[in-house]
C-alpha cells in the first residue's frame, strides 16, 4: 500500500488555503485485472442508496460527507456518463443511442448533428477499458488519486489557475453548456492537464452544485505543483508582507490613488515608462 500521507496533506492544505466549504475529492481509475480496494473501507452506491444514482450524486455525497464509493457499471443510473463517458456498458452501435436519446427526449441541442458536433471534443472510455472508479475525500484518501476534483468559488477557481499556469502552463478547456464532474475527470485522466468546468445540469439537479460553484480538475502528476505554487502569483506585486490571499486586501475603490499617492501596480508604471516618444 502506497503511502498516502502526502496526499492527505495536500487535500488538507487546499481545504485551508483556498477556504473550500466541500472537500476536494481524489478519484482513482481501476484498469481491468487491477486490484480493487478493500471492501470493508468502501461503499457501493447500489447497495448505499438502494438503487444506483447518478454519478454526480456520488461525488455529493463524498465532498459534503466524507464518504467513499467504489463504482462499477451497476451502480450508476445516469447513462450517459456509464455508457459513453466511462464505458461501463454497451450499447448496440455504440455510442448513438447516448446522442440519439439526447436528441429525441432532452434537446439540448438543435438536432441529432448538432449533438454531435457540440460534443466532438468529450473525452470519453472505450468500452471495457476500465472496471470501475473510486472516489473518496483527498484529505482522507485510502488510494492514491489519479485526478483530484474541486468544487469552488471563482475566487477560488482564480487562485487554482494561477497556480497551475505559475510556471508557464496554459488551460485549454472546452465549454457547450453540458460539462459534468465525469467527463471532466476523463478528460483531465487522458491529457494529464489541468481542466475547468462550469456544472451543467447533472451536477446542479442531481449533484447538488451552487449558484457560485465552478469545477477544477488536477491530474496526479500536477497536484503538488499546483499546491506549492497557490498564492506566489503576484507575490512581486503585493510584497512579501502582503500576498495575494483569501480574504484579498481591496487597495483601492474608484480613483488609483489615496491621499496623493498613486496605488498603480508597479508594472503599469514600467509600460508606461516605456512608452513610444512622440
Amino acid at each position: 500500500m502506497e503511502d498516502l500521507n502526502e496526499y492527505k496533506k495536500f487535500g488538507e492544505e487546499l481545504i485551508d488555503k483556498l477556504k473550500l466549504t466541500t472537500f476536494p475529492i481524489a478519484v482513482k481509475i481501476f484498469k481491468k485485472g487491477e486490484e480493487k480496494p478493500p471492501s470493508g473501507k468502501i461503499i457501493r452506491p447500489n447497495q448505499f442508496f438502494g438503487a444506483a444514482v447518478a454519478t454526480c450524486t456520488s461525488h455529493l455525497w463524498c465532498r459534503r460527507s466524507g464518504l467513499s464509493f467504489y463504482l462499477e457499471g451497476e451502480d450508476i443510473s445516469c447513462s450517459p456518463s456509464c455508457y459513453l463517458y466511462f464505458g461501463l456498458e454497451e450499447t448496440e452501435n455504440h455510442p448513438e443511442p447516448v446522442y440519439e436519446s439526447w436528441a429525441r427526449y432532452a434537446g439540448f441541442k438543435r438536432n441529432l448533428a448538432a449533438e454531435k458536433s457540440s460534443r466532438a471534443t468529450d473525452a470519453t472510455f472505450k468500452p471495457d477499458e476500465i472496471e470501475g472508479f473510486l472516489i473518496s475525500p483527498l484529505h482522507i484518501t485510502i488510494a492514491k488519486p489519479d485526478v483530484v476534483i474541486i468544487f469552488c468559488t471563482p475566487l477560488s477557481l482564480g487562485h487554482l489557475i494561477l497556480a497551475a499556469t505559475y510556471d508557464g502552463d496554459c488551460i485549454n478547456s472546452d465549454f457547450n453548456g453540458m460539462e459534468a464532474s465525469c467527463k471532466g475527470l476523463v478528460k483531465t485522466y487522458q491529457t494529464e492537464n489541468c481542466n475547468i468546468a462550469c456544472p451543467g445540469l447533472g451536477d446542479r439537479m442531481l449533484g447538488n452544485a451552487q449558484d457560485n460553484e465552478m469545477m477544477f480538475f488536477i491530474p496526479e502528476s500536477k497536484l503538488e505543483m499546483v499546491v506549492n505554487n497557490i498564492f506566489k502569483a503576484g507575490s512581486k506585486q503585493q510584497g512579501p508582507k502582503s500576498k495575494m490571499m483569501i480574504p484579498h486586501i481591496i487597495t483601492s475603490v474608484g480613483s488609483q490613488s489615496m491621499y496623493g499617492q498613486s496605488s498603480d501596480p508597479p508594472q503599469w508604471k514600467y509600460v508606461r515608462r516605456k512608452k513610444k516618444k512622440d
